[in-house]
């Protein structure tokens, strides 16, 4: 396990949802090249060090180095003037890492300020982010390389104080991207007895999946979690995993929750349409049992798809076990074992006494470094444990333990030590509790729109040589944009679009097809959102489902279609990208398919080599809204609260700016013994410090109430001596 990291604990509320490689029209990166960069090399002994070590499943999986700075716009990087605006460039480089990701703290941006990251070949732009994407930190997802430039847009003529920062860089030492092709290298990194969790065509597996999650801890470690439900009648978005993977309140507010990240269809390619939350707040955490519980910073959006699993806390034995997890931070992978579990000791000292349920032998793949975390699902889809570690491995896949869900309810009284009081908030009393699709009505209420008649099968024509391409895609006519009228009445939400494809090919890795929306009218009009998808990740005669990140409102009638990109043009006999469109209409008023040449919007009726009305083969799934009844933010503390020194050695103050007319402070020990009890009037705003010179050293938990609003979190008492 970790050792404790000590920090002065700041409480702070992020709350966006992050999607990778999602752009937006909501401003535009401004500089293609870049030619100073600060140097934030590590030591090459260090990467060698790490890269040589065997990490084991009680740890996180490290995968970079972390170097801590402090830059903002008064000392480092430049800023410039223009079109209204001051922008601030900090690009960074660290000699030989494989990828960079930044910590941005402070971030407070200013509305209308947005925020752009990318690699020195802007091929992965991560951003816009806004005021609305973390208030205080956020953390970001990496991008490929040793070079970083992070480009901050503030409207007016100056950038204001305390408004964005980078408080850490870290160094990729073992490859979150693959060098030559901009992939997450932990695709493939698994051994080869785990397996896909979409060669799986069992339904309760394919449901569970979606409550599983990568984590991305402080930009350095890798680790799995599970959405999980709760008695109460609100939506909480609460992830469970391993104390080692998050040990404090800095690990939660510094992890990103990457969901969705599994291939597209069985033994397939890397997936980079996952989508992410940046920030979480660390509800209750044991080092006995080896839990953390977590509420993510922002509920996740309807088109993420999630669901939160139930839960199971019998002393019974499960009859059989799953897991799905990221081994070596890979791609979700499922491991089953198809005998009941037996009631164990982990075999480290420190940790509670038949806390943990063992498994004997996986009967179908393993569990890896970076699999921390992860749920133990029963054959019910229940979970019943985290996992903590273990000797399994593909060559003898024997002896993995998992935290009894169990012991985390009944193993201390204190709210910030174990589960019961978050996942049954009613004091129910429930042992096991079902699992929970949020979005479930908004989608049973869902629309598909589509033109193409039902049963039509489709088709795209082959131009003859010396032509070349097909008719919808990339061709001897230079058309490389289509689009796809859809005449709607009404309000709604867009939440998927589906291209039916019928050819594909990429040559280069950049090789991609950017999805749109565009404003309806007499031809596409506005873009109104956009997505790129690299051609690497489709196939032949295969439905592509796209989101945006978010649902979009539309209002009327719209535009949804493509614009096909290759790097270098392929050959008059290569095949290449191309989308299904109707057999075609004998009424030239019929057609609904529409293609840009350059200069302009023409209906399919005047295509250059194959004029035809026709429908393009695209699904537009609609639903009434994505609200939820009962979504209450997290009531999480405010940026000005402070508890300090933490790390203390004689006292220690909690500062708030908000007023309180009623406050009490009680502090457990880690036995969930009380301390110390002080009630207060009239104490906030302002600073409370409490004398505590006689208190042994330790780990201890704190619970401050203030009139309605209750906070909690760890306090460390250290020996000065």
């Amino acid at each position: 396990m970790r050792s404790w990291i000590y920090l002065t604990v700041v409480f702070i509320f992020g709350c966006n949802t992050l999607v990778a490689q999602t752009e937006f029209p909501s401003g535009k990166p401004l500089f293609p090249s870049v030619t100073s960069w600060y140097d934030a090399s590590v030591d090459q002994s260090q990467v060698d060090l790490m890269r040589s070590l065997d990490q084991p499943k009680d740890q996180p999986l490290q995968f970079a180095l972390p170097v801590p700075v402090s830059l903002n716009p008064s000392n480092a990087g430049f800023t410039v003037q223009k079109g209204g605006e001051t922008v601030w460039i900090m690009a960074v480089a660290s000699k030989g890492a494989l990828s960079l990701n930044v910590i941005l703290s402070p971030f407070n941006l200013p509305e209308g300020a947005y925020v752009y990251i990318y690699d020195e070949s802007r091929e992965v732009v991560r951003g816009a982010y806004t005021s609305g994407s973390g208030r205080g930190i956020l953390p970001t997802l990496p991008v490929p390389g040793d070079r970083m430039v992070i480009e901050c847009h503030f409207p007016g003529g100056t950038i204001p104080g305390n408004a964005i920062g980078v408080s850490q860089i870290a160094h990729d030492f073992a490859g979150f991207f693959r060098l030559t092709s901009s992939k997450d290298i932990y695709y493939g990194n698994a051994g080869g007895c785990e397996v896909d969790l979409n060669c799986s065509t069992n339904q309760k597996y394919l449901l569970t999946s979606r409550s599983v999650c990568r984590l991305l801890v402080a930009g350095t470690e890798l680790c799995s979690g599970t959405l999980i439900n709760n008695t109460g009648k609100d939506y909480k978005a609460y992830v469970l995993t391993a104390h080692h993977c998050v040990e404090t309140e800095g690990n939660a507010l510094s992890t990103i929750f990457v969901f969705n990240y599994e291939s597209p269809w069985c033994d397939g390619p890397d997936y980079s349409r996952s989508h992410s939350i940046s920030g979480s707040i660390l509800r209750a955490t044991n080092t006995d049992i080896d839990f953390s519980l977590v509420e993510l910073s922002s509920f996740p959006s309807l088109v993420i798809r999630p669901y939160f699993s139930g839960w199971d806390i019998t002393a019974t034995a499960p009859g059989n076990t799953y897991t799905i997890h990221h081994p070596e931070g890979d791609v979700k992978k499922i491991s089953v074992d198809d005998n009941p579990p037996v009631s164990a000791s982990y075999p480290v000292s420190g940790y509670a006494s038949f806390g943990f349920w063992r498994i004997l032998r996986w009967d179908l793949g393993t569990t890896e470094a970076g699999s921390s975390g992860g749920g133990l699902f029963d054959q019910n889809s229940r979970l019943r444990g985290t996992l903590t570690g273990g000797a399994a491995n593909c060559a003898n896949p024997e002896n993995d333990y998992y935290a009894k869900l169990s012991r985390m309810f009944s193993i201390s009284t204190v709210p910030a030590s174990n589960l019961k009081p978050w996942l049954d908030p009613l004091s129910t009393g429930a042992t096991m509790v079902s699992g929970r699709d949020p979005y479930a009505w908004n989608i049973s209420r869902a629309d598909t729109l589509l033109n193409i008649p039902a049963g039509d099968p489709g088709q795209t024509e082959l131009y003859p040589s010396p032509g070349y391409g097909y008719s919808t895609g990339t061709n001897s006519d230079n058309l490389i944009k289509y689009a796809e009228y859809f005449p709607f009445a009404g309000t709604a939400e867009i939440a998927w679009i589906r291209l039916n494809i019928a050819n594909t090919v990429w040559i280069n890795t950049a090789d991609s097809v950017r999805v749109t929306l565009w404003e309806g009218g007499v031809v596409p009009g506005s873009a109104i959102a956009s997505r790129l998808i690299k051609l690497q990740e489709v196939r032949d005669n295969f439905s592509l489902e796209v989101d945006f990140g978010r649902t979009v409102a539309v209002n009327g009638s719209f535009y949804a279609g493509y614009t096909v990109y290759y790097k270098t043009p392929p050959g008059t006999a290569q095949p290449q990208f191309a989308v299904r469109h109707s057999q075609p209409y004998i009424q030239p008023t019929l057609n609904t398919a529409w293609f840009y040449n350059g200069t302009a919007w023409k209906p399919f009726t005047q295509h250059p080599s194959f004029p035809m009305a026709v429908s393009l083969d695209i699904n537009v799934i609609m639903v009434e809204n994505s609200i939820l009844n009962d979504i209450n933010d997290p009531n999480v503390p405010k940026p000005e609260s402070l508890v300090f020194p933490n790390p203390f050695s004689g006292s220690v103050s909690f500062s708030m700016r908000d007023s309180a007319r009623v406050t009490s402070l009680t502090i457990y020990d880690n036995k969930g013994s009380v301390v110390s009890a002080t009630h207060y009037s009239n104490i906030f705003p302002g600073i409370l410090t409490i004398d505590l010179p006689a208190l042994a050293t330790g780990v201890y938990h704190y619970i401050l109430k203030n009139d309605s609003e209750t906070l909690s979190g760890t306090i460390i008492k250290i020996d000065t001596d």
